[in-house]
């Protein structure tokens, strides 16, 4: 059989064209293979973005742990205890000058406790009767010694002649006093008017009451005033200081007498002090009942043969403590 020439040639094509076929065919498989592996690959980067879900619980943890803040502070507010004693320094027979802690704050104050086991109260006037006008006087020094006494300290408010407003009733008192030495009350009168209070002495020893027209009778001394600082051991002086002049609610020296108990007594001058404040002190120094005294230029307190406190102006009357 005879070949043509060319006929190789047309044996060849077919074959390189299934060739070509192949090679294509190769080509588009690994394509897909290859989107199919970056595919794969990027899959993974999907999951990460679904993770975030625990995220959500913990920050419910923190705000639920803030919501005890409303127990903190009530209760130390609405319950004071108290932790530091009464006062401080030794309150015993005598005088001592101490820091008297109080609900209030702490006070200096010149004190002078009195034991009536082995002291007796007097009170006294410079005048032997009722006097409206022109009243006697006395140095609070005069009144101790001509009773016999080794203490005491100045009594009821009263006009100064140094007052231009007194010059019609210069050193005169309305508060009645008892008079120990002439056993009768001096302005005895005016015992019924109400507002006032009154510490007094008899044989069962000293008395506190908030209102003196109550009083009874059968007493060996006494003396009414205003106003009264403590019944009971409660205070009577609101923190308005309903009541009181000016002048009573200022701070300032005040003077009063404290009765502790039946057989004890306690004087105290309180300095840089308001009424409300001076009541304090005397609950804090342990009185059950407590009366405020004359103060200003009229205050003065005497132990021992020397002034504490004073001797400030001649007064019309006093309360004298001496050996029994």
């Amino acid at each position: 059989m005879h070949l043509r020439k060319d006929s190789g040639i047309v044996f060849i094509i077919p074959l390189l064209i299934i060739a070509a076929i192949g090679v294509l065919i190769l080509l588009f498989s690994g394509k897909l293979n290859f989107k199919k592996i970056s595919l794969l690959e990027s899959s993974p980067s999907v999951s990460p973005t679904l993770t975030p879900e625990p995220i959500s619980s913990p920050t419910l943890t923190p705000t639920s742990s803030p919501t005890p803040k409303p127990t903190v502070t009530s209760t130390p507010i609405s319950k004071p205890v108290p932790t530091t004693p009464p006062y401080t320094g030794v309150l015993g027979s005598g005088y001592s000058k101490i820091s008297v802690v109080t609900e209030k704050g702490t006070f200096t104050v010149y004190a002078l406790s009195v034991d009536l086991g082995g002291a007796r109260v007097i009170t006294d006037t410079a005048n032997d009767g009722d006097c409206g006008n022109g009243c006697a006087v006395l140095s609070l020094s005069s009144f101790v010694s001509r009773n016999g006494g080794y203490a005491g300290v100045n009594g009821t408010y009263f006009c100064p002649a140094t007052y231009p407003e007194c010059s019609s009733k210069t050193n005169s008192f309305d508060f009645p006093v008892y008079n120990t030495r002439l056993g009768k009350w001096i302005n005895g009168g005016n015992l019924f008017w109400n507002s006032r209070a009154v510490v007094y002495f008899d044989g069962g020893g000293a008395h506190y009451l908030q209102n003196a027209s109550s009083f009874g009778g059968g007493l060996s001394a006494g003396i009414v005033n205003y106003p009264g600082l403590l019944d009971g051991g409660n205070v009577q002086i609101d923190d308005g200081q309903s009541g009181l002049s000016d002048k009573q609610k200022a701070k300032g020296t005040k003077v009063g007498i404290g009765v502790k108990n039946s057989s004890n007594i306690i004087i105290a001058i309180a300095l840089n002090v308001n009424m409300q404040e001076f009541a304090y002190v005397f609950k804090a120094l342990g009185a059950t009942g407590a009366l405020n005294l004359d103060t200003g230029g009229s205050t003065a307190l005497y132990y021992n043969g020397r002034y504490v406190m004073g001797p400030g102006r001649e007064i019309p009357n006093a309360i004298i403590f001496a050996p029994k």
